[in-house]
């Protein structure tokens, strides 16, 4: 048996269909007042201006007294989200402790060790000797050179050709050194040749300077495939100028016909920086003494006995 269908009141079809017309007496006044705006931006932007300007400082608290409940509850919400994930991030950093406390361990047994072998195979090593630390007084970049300018030099025992370095790495070397002040050849000038290593391969490589942000890096012979972004790069000692295993220089850009990467020390964040003797002084070749008198002496006692 079918139910017949449910009368209707008188009042509540005359409420439907008066919110039907409230909505589209709505609708309608929305149109006309955007056809308003829209007539007014075109013929006057003055004051189309001045009345968006009014509109926002009448929507403003409006807006502000909207917005705090809602970042109240954002800011409630994420309090409880890092509560409940504190645990997480606990054990994540306490298994990352443990980790690098092993690689710690790790690295102190391979210092001893090499200390160890060192002393049985009785291997001789250069002494590093400090000049002293000097404040960085200025610094200059052109497009055919790049200097800094130090507070230190000859009455404090600078020379030309000595390492400069910091903290964070390799600066560059001396150049021109008056009494008071030493310029110092940045890494990044175009004459700067560094011999290096790659930290995590070993493999040799020479840091070029081209006046620009980024060095070259020429790996003489080897694919640029060996090397990856992030690798980091420092003194290999060839040469005996700079001591081995200064930072100086980090793999940024594997592009081109040589990878190139970035310095880890720029004078224009630094104050003061360390200058040292070269690592391995210059092999002094003893003078040549006249042949007539100590190579040959049988000769010239041949000689004067003729005479």
């Amino acid at each position: 048996m079918a139910w017949p269908p449910r009368r209707s009141s008188g009042r509540s079809s005359r409420r439907q269909r008066n919110i039907a017309l409230l909505g589209r007496a709505a609708t309608i006044a929305a149109v006309a007042i955007a056809a308003m705006l829209l007539v007014l931006s075109r013929a006057s932007p003055d004051r189309y201006s001045a009345l968006r300007s009014s509109a926002a400082d009448l929507v403003a608290p409006l807006w502000a007294a909207v917005l705090v409940p809602l970042a109240e509850v954002q800011a409630a919400a994420g309090s409880v989200a890092d509560y409940f994930n504190a645990v997480e991030k606990v054990r994540l950093l306490e298994g990352r402790d443990r980790m690098y406390e092993i690689e710690r361990e790790r690295h102190l047994q391979a210092l001893h060790e090499n200390r160890e072998l060192k002393k049985l195979l009785k291997v001789s090593e250069p002494e590093r000797e400090r000049i002293g630390v000097f404040a960085i007084s200025g610094s200059s970049t052109g497009a055919y050179v790049r200097y800094a300018l130090i507070s230190g030099g000859a009455r404090d025992g600078i020379e030309p050709g000595q390492p400069v370095f910091a903290a964070s790495g390799l600066i560059g070397r001396t150049v021109d050194v008056g009494n008071r002040a030493t310029r110092v050849m940045l890494i990044t000038d175009v004459s700067s040749r560094v011999p290096v290593r790659v930290v995590r391969t070993g493999l040799p490589a020479l840091l070029i300077g081209k006046n620009l942000p980024l060095l070259d890096i020429d790996l003489s012979g080897p694919s640029n495939a060996v090397v990856r972004v992030g690798d980091r790069l420092v003194t290999s000692g060839d040469g005996g100028l700079f001591p081995p295993g200064l930072p100086v220089a980090t793999v940024a850009r594997i592009s081109g016909d040589m990878p190139e990467a970035r310095p880890t020390a720029t004078p224009d964040g630094l104050e003061y920086v360390i200058v040292e003797r070269p690592y391995m002084p210059p092999i002094l070749l003893p003078e040549e003494q006249p042949q007539e008198r100590e190579a040959h002496p049988e000769a010239v006692n041949q000689t004067r006995a003729a005479q």
